[in-house]
């Protein structure tokens, strides 16, 4: 990291970051519990899920233009205030259809966090520099979801799912204090660029750069894999192979550590080996890991172990294309930094929510659903690569 920068600022990003990882991941272990809870069916709750993803894709198209037009320290503190309220709303829900209201709404709001501590990051440093910031910051967050879920799984078996939005509150409560301290304004707000002929025009520019566009959704392909494993991996550890509640955050946590370790490797080689070669080794760790997990499904040798173990697989190559993939692409955007950053997120998390979608929509009761999404997400984001990437000049 540039010495020119102060420490607190990553620590800042990095704790809102976490905040809006929490919003899923306390949240996770209680899934398969709330079909009981609200009187409804699974594939309802899962809705919880994709429609969150859905709202975050689609509000980064609006947080981007507003951090170029208005600055970032605004938009992301005005995002942070409104998603404490969203959680509150959710702790207090007392049927699904509100829960999922909520639900979305923390979607939208949260969104905020994602596009601006991207643009920050691009700000503050340059490209090879932010993609190791982006892998040292990546590390960093993944402890939220490593821990998420055992405290998650903890607290719902103590005080029930609607703890864990209360817990969320007061942390969320506290990371906006602290943006609001410390986040200096990172970049020259443009006022033109809210203006609805520039949004489309920088949008349809960004859409149209065929580098630009691989990256990005090479990197919402991941996305899409990881989140069907978010969404069913609960309902396949505590009800298909009997983990209990507050044990399925340890699983998820080995997980996370994969993604930990692959996001230090890309940290440590990225100077040596180049962005492209270890955007490269991140493909076919996830294919790996989604042919693994197909594997297991069809020969039934399938635990808990086993399929924690394959999808540790995926999530160390999601370390290392997360690193790498979402800095080339603001790299070779040609439009404002906001603009890319909000397609960028809105196509990840877009993807995600398709991921997440479509595991509810195949739900039942066994691990195929995730398998198929998994291993053809891995083969689409090789293809995607190999067949949709100008080779760029490093």
């Amino acid at each position: 990291m540039s010495s020119s920068v102060p420490l607190i600022i990553p620590i800042v990003l990095v704790a809102a970051s976490a905040a809006s990882v929490f919003s899923t991941d306390l949240y996770t272990p209680s899934l398969p519990h709330l079909p009981e809870y609200f009187g409804t069916t699974a594939s309802m709750v899962q809705l919880s899920m994709s429609l969150n993803l859905a709202a975050f894709a689609f509000a980064q198209l609006i947080h981007g233009p507003l951090a170029d037009g208005f600055g970032r320290r605004g938009v992301i503190l005005w995002g942070m205030i409104l998603f404490i309220l969203a959680s509150v709303g959710c702790a207090l829900s007392e049927s699904i259809s509100s829960l999922i209201f909520f639900r979305i709404m923390q979607g939208l709001t949260i969104s905020a966090e994602a596009v601006v501590v991207m643009v920050v990051i691009r700000d503050l440093w340059d490209e090879v520099a932010g993609a190791k910031v982006m892998a040292a910051y990546g590390m960093s967050i993944s402890m939220a979801p490593a821990i998420g879920p055992i405290i998650g799984g903890y607290i719902h078996v103590t005080w029930g799912w609607q703890a864990n939005f209360w817990l969320l509150v007061g942390l969320a409560c506290l990371c906006t204090v602290g943006l609001w301290r410390y986040l200096p304004e990172t970049g020259v707000p443009d006022r033109a660029a809210l203006k609805p002929r520039r949004v489309l025009a920088d949008f349809a520019a960004l859409m149209a750069n065929r580098t630009y566009m691989g990256y990005t959704v090479l990197a919402g392909m991941v996305m899409c894999g990881l989140f069907a494993y978010i969404t069913e991996g609960p309902f396949l550890l505590i009800k298909r192979h009997g983990v209990p509640t507050e044990q399925f955050g340890y699983y998820q946590a080995a997980i996370v550590a994969a993604y930990f370790c692959g996001s230090l490797f890309a940290n440590r080689v990225m100077t040596r080996f180049g962005i492209e070669k270890v955007l490269r080794l991140g493909i076919t760790c996830e294919l790996v890991g989604g042919a693994g997990f197909l594997v297991l499904v069809w020969t039934g040798f399938e635990t808990p172990y086993t399929l924690s173990g394959a999808m540790s697989f995926f999530a160390f190559g999601l370390g290392l294309v997360f690193s790498t993939a979402p800095m080339r692409a603001l790299t070779v955007a040609k439009a404002g930094r906001g603009s890319a950053a909000a397609l960028l997120g809105a196509t990840e998390m877009g993807l995600g929510a398709l991921g997440a979608l479509a595991v509810g929509v195949l739900h039942d009761g066994t691990a195929a659903p995730v398998a198929y999404v998994l291993s053809g997400s891995a083969i689409l984001g090789l293809l995607i690569y190999v067949m949709g990437i100008r080779k760029p000049s490093l």
